[in-house]
């Protein structure tokens, strides 16, 4: 490392009586909750082919459609930091993106065509307008 590139201090890194200061960083759980969510949707996902489905409540499960209620989990996790954050649309196109897997989850469970189709317009107009946002951020 050559002498430009050490790091320097400046004179705002110091308060009144000549001390460090050190920025607190706040631990938020909420970006771990949102991929683990989304993780163990995957892992779901992909053991229904090896797993009988499990039984909750009396009702017969398939692991695909618990996979996308924690999908939905991950989903309003990422909407609740974003409305936080102040970030409402963002927030809201999470929301509609859970509030899809959850129609798509229970349209599976009650074997419901109109959940489905329900489920399955939320999800293509959550992407659509993520698209849309990426798109506008970007020109």
């Amino acid at each position: 490392m050559s002498d430009e590139d050490e790091y320097r201090f400046y004179p705002e890194d110091f308060d009144e009586d000549g001390e460090l200061i050190e920025e607190d960083v706040e631990f938020d759980p909420a970006p771990l909750v949102i991929v683990g969510s989304l993780g163990v949707g995957v892992a779901l996902f992909v053991a229904d082919v090896f797993v009988e489905p499990v039984t909750v409540f009396g009702t017969v499960l398939e692991l695909r459609s618990l996979s996308a209620l924690v999908f939905s989990l991950g989903l309003f996790a990422g909407s609740s930091v974003y409305f936080r954050q102040g970030r409402g649309l963002l927030a809201s196109v999470h929301a509609l993106g859970a509030l899809g897997w959850v129609l798509l989850a229970f349209g599976a469970i009650r074997s419901n065509d109109t959940l489905l189709a329900a489920g399955a317009g939320a999800l293509v107009a959550g992407a659509v307008t993520l698209l849309l946002l990426v798109w506008r951020s970007s020109v």
